[in-house]
C-alpha cells in the first residue's frame, strides 16, 4: 500500500490466504478496500481460493484460479489492458500533473508578488483548479484520444463534430441540481426521461429560491413519427424522409426554423432522445428525490437547450405575410424597369 500511494501502477495482483476466512477478514481483501479508497488501479485475484472473491469479481476486478495456470493469469492481464483502463489511467495522471507543474512554474513563480501576504494566497487552489478544468476541453480530450490510439488531427476543431459522450457528464459532479440535468422517473404518470429547465442559481443548495421544478419531457427518437418514416423506406429511405429527419436532429438550426424539438444523441445506456419543449411537467422540490438523476448536460449543451426553451417560450405568433404576392410584385417592377429601358 506504501508503494501504491507514492508510485504509480497499471495492474495489481493479489491473493486470497488460506485459512485467513476463519478471523472474518483476509489481507488481500482488506488490500482491494485499501486500493479504493486510496487510488484507481485495476486488481487480478490469482488465488487458489477463486470462491472467496467470485463475488467481487468485475471488468476491472479479475478472479483466476491458480489451478488454471500461469497462461490464465496473463490472459487476465491482457484483458484488463485490452479496457484501456490503465493507458486511461496513465494519460489522466500525466495530464493532470504537467498541467500543475506548469501552471506553478510559468505563472504563480513568476507572479508571486502579486499574492503577497495577504489571504489571497488561498485563491490559488480556486486558479489552479479553474485551469485543469479549462485544460480538460477539446484539446485535453483529444490527447487523451491519441493516447488509447485514436487518430484524432489534434488541429481539427471538436467543437465542430462532437462524440456523443461530450454530451454529458456522469454522474452528475455538482450536489445541487443544475440546468440542463437528466433524469429518468415518473412526472404525471409517465415515466421517462426529463431534462431540467428551471435556471440552476433557483436550486443552489442550502438556499433553494423555488417550490417547483419544471421539466420537459424527452422523448425516445425512435417513437416519433418522422423517425419511423424514415426505417419504412430502409435500405434506401426517399430524400425527403431523411432529410426531415436530419433537420429534426439538427439543434443548430438557422433564425425563423422551429425550435419546439431539442436532440440529445445516445451515451452508454442513455437512448437517443427528443426534448419537447411543449410538453411541460411542473414537480415540487421535495419530490426531486423520487427521480433518478442520470447526467449533467456538459457546456455548452446545456445553456444551448435554456436558450432554446427560452426561444420557444419567448417566440410571438404572427400571420405569414404573403410572400408570393410580394415577389409578384418585385418581378413585376423589374419588368418595367427593363421595358423603360428598352423604349429609352
Amino acid at each position: 500500500m506504501e508503494l501504491l500511494r507514492t508510485g504509480k501502477f497499471d495492474i495489481v495482483i493479489l491473493d486470497v490466504r488460506l485459512g485467513s476466512q476463519e478471523e472474518g477478514t483476509d489481507p488481500g481483501i482488506d488490500i482491494l478496500k485499501e486500493i479504493k479508497q486510496t487510488r484507481f488501479v485495476p486488481v487480478v485475484f490469482y488465488t487458489g481460493l477463486a470462491h472467496l472473491v467470485k463475488g467481487l469479481e468485475s471488468p476491472i476486478v479479475r478472479v483466476t484460479e491458480k489451478t488454471e495456470g500461469f497462461e490464465s493469469l496473463l490472459g487476465s492481464i491482457n484483458d484488463i489492458i485490452e479496457t484501456r483502463l490503465p493507458q486511461v489511467n496513465r494519460a489522466m495522471l500525466s495530464h493532470v500533473e504537467e498541467v500543475q507543474r506548469k501552471y506553478m512554474w510559468e505563472f504563480v513563480e513568476k507572479n508571486w508578488e502579486l499574492f503577497g501576504d495577504s489571504p489571497d494566497r488561498g485563491s490559488l487552489s480556486y486558479l489552479l483548479a479553474r485551469r485543469l478544468a479549462m485544460s480538460l476541453t477539446d484539446t485535453g480530450i483529444k490527447k487523451f484520444a491519441q493516447e488509447l490510439g485514436d487518430t484524432v488531427d489534434t488541429d481539427d476543431d471538436l467543437s465542430e463534430l462532437v462524440p456523443p459522450m461530450r454530451y454529458y457528464v456522469r454522474p452528475p459532479v455538482e450536489t445541487s441540481p443544475l440546468t440542463g440535468d437528466l433524469y429518468f422517473g415518473t412526472i404525471d404518470k409517465r415515466e421517462g426521461y426529463w431534462v431540467l429547465l428551471n435556471p440552476s442559481c433557483d436550486m443552489v443548495e442550502g438556499r433553494i429560491k423555488t417550490e417547483r421544478i419544471v421539466f420537459a419531457s424527452c422523448d425516445p427518437l425512435t417513437e416519433l413519427d418522422e423517425y419511423k418514416k424514415w426505417t419504412k423506406g430502409l435500405p434506401d429511405p426517399s430524400n425527403n424522409a431523411e432529410k426531415e429527419l436530419r433537420s429534426l436532429m439538427t439543434n443548430n438550426r438557422q433564425i425563423g426554423q422551429p425550435v419546439r424539438y431539442h436532440f440529445l444523441p445516445a451515451a452508454l445506456d442513455i437512448p437517443d432522445l427528443m426534448i419537447d419543449f411543449q410538453n411541460l411537467k411542473p414537480l415540487t422540490f421535495d419530490k426531486l428525490g423520487e427521480l433518478d438523476r442520470k447526467a449533467s448536460l456538459d457546456s455548452p449543451f446545456a445553456e444551448e437547450v435554456s436558450s432554446r426553451f427560452i426561444r420557444y417560450m419567448g417566440r410571438i405568433g404572427s400571420p405569414d405575410l404573403d410572400v408570393d404576392a410580394a415577389i409578384r410584385r418585385l418581378r413585376a417592377k423589374i419588368e418595367d424597369q427593363q421595358q423603360n429601358a428598352e423604349e429609352a
